[in-house]
């Protein structure tokens, strides 16, 4: 063929050609596009979660300084050697609260107690608040969380509403508030930063009521951080609960999809309640000890009741109170999720529709849903030896304050015996 007869052919077919690269290149195009699309949906939609679950906490971590999160505005070195410093402040304010000069026993040894233990736990809400931000740890919690929502039998919109829980931690932080102010207040005004304590220069005092704020602050934010994941894990395990009830006692986990679903979904829930304790427990592990011992040195400080002012015992006693409601709302939460998880083995356990079950996979099914249970530990564990469970809690509200009671006895027997402290 020769060379004139293919160069028409060839140009003939160029419109077409060009045509199919057209097509090609706007199906490419459009998929991309596509992608991109539902990619940005479902960024929006997890974005859209953690409103729905933080509520206004999502904004008010932002002003910590220990926000290191990618959508922080700040440059992520700023962002950490910010982080850092506010971190190392919080640890030399331990350190001043805490270097005292008072005798063992004595009123300036105690407030120094009472008010240092829980400066040590302000360190763990700031390592806390700048670890979670640090790895996403609220994000990558919505995403499991969407997941199991899913394999709901049936969907329940009010399960998935925070607002309540939102509204109480913001009234709830206005007594915490005025716990942490009043009894720094109340020393400026004698020129001290403790009323048992020698008088202080001003710069000092002024540090120490601008970092109560802060205090305050952070660990009102680190706390419904907290409570808020809990309520979240909590609902899910109390909902799975319920429709596990109704589904044993409508006769249906004999049929395995029924149960093989129960079981995928037991499985992720405590999936999420692992993943979401590798980051909660750095606050549970902690917190409540150093709450607890300024609980000891709250019960010693009643002691001295004739020695102080009526307003300052008043101011006293209100941050007592203050601290066991706070580590109760540490506590109780992760009490109530292992009571949701043993209810769950509860209605497993008492069922005898798998005993006449003569499918071998239903009850091999069943029992590795009993078995997930008892093996896998779900609990967060303070300083690794003691569980947060019902009864340990039990125990420590009953041997704890008996600690500080125990003080004031030492202290009663030393002055009856012509000592003083």
């Amino acid at each position: 063929m020769s060379t004139k007869n293919v160069l028409p052919s060839f140009v003939l077919a160029l419109p077409g050609l060009l045509c199919n690269i057209s097509v090609h290149l706007t199906v490419c195009v459009s998929i991309v596009w596509l992608f991109f699309f539902l990619s940005i949906m479902i960024c929006a939609s997890y974005e859209l979660m953690v409103a729905d679950l933080m509520g206004p906490f999502r904004f008010l971590v932002k002003f910590t300084l220990l926000d290191c999160s990618s959508k922080s505005k700040c440059p992520k070195f700023f962002a950490y050697l910010l982080s850092i410093f506010m971190i190392v402040f919080l640890g030399a304010r331990v350190g001043l609260l805490m270097n005292t000069k008072g005798n063992p026993l004595s009123f300036y040894w105690g407030e120094s107690n009472f008010f240092g233990f829980p400066a040590l736990f302000a360190v763990v809400c700031a390592l806390c608040v700048f670890g979670w931000t640090k790895n996403g740890f609220i994000r990558k919690f919505t995403k499991k969380l969407v997941k199991v929502r899913m394999l709901r039998v049936e969907p329940n919109s009010s399960v998935d509403s925070y607002r309540m829980v939102q509204v109480l931690a913001m009234i709830f932080s206005i007594p915490w508030l005025v716990a942490m102010m009043s009894w720094i207040i109340f020393n400026f005004t004698y020129g001290k930063i403790f009323y048992g304590g020698d008088e202080s220069n001003i710069i000092l005092r002024v540090l120490m009521l601008i970092s109560n704020f802060y205090i305050w602050y952070i660990s009102t934010v680190c706390l419904a951080h907290y409570v808020l994941v809990f309520s979240a894990l909590n609902r899910e395990a109390n909902y799975f609960n319920q429709e596990l009830k109704k589904a044993k006692e409508e006769r249906l986990l004999k049929n395995i999809g029924v149960l093989e679903k129960f079981d995928f979904r037991q499985n992720e829930i405590l999936e999420m309640i692992l993943s979401a304790n590798e980051s909660l427990s750095s606050f549970g592990c902690f917190a409540p000890l150093f709450l607890f011992y300024g609980l000891v040195n709250g019960v010693y400080l009643t002691s001295f009741n004739d020695s102080v002012p009526l307003l300052y015992f008043v101011i006293l006693l209100f941050n007592l109170a203050a601290i066991i409601f706070y580590n109760m709302c540490i506590l109780f939460p992760a009490c109530g999720l292992q009571e949701h998880l043993t209810t769950t083995r509860k209605i497993l356990i008492n069922n005898d529709e798998f005993e006449v079950s003569k499918d071998p996979i239903v009850y091999q099914t069943y029992r590795v849903m009993i078995d997930r249970l008892q093996k896998v530990d779900a609990r967060i564990w303070v300083i690794a030896a003691f569980p947060i469970t019902k009864n340990i809690l039990a125990g420590a509200l009953f041997v704890i304050p008996d600690l500080g009671f125990l003080l004031i006895i030492v202290k009663k027997v030393i002055i009856a015996n012509g000592g003083h402290v």
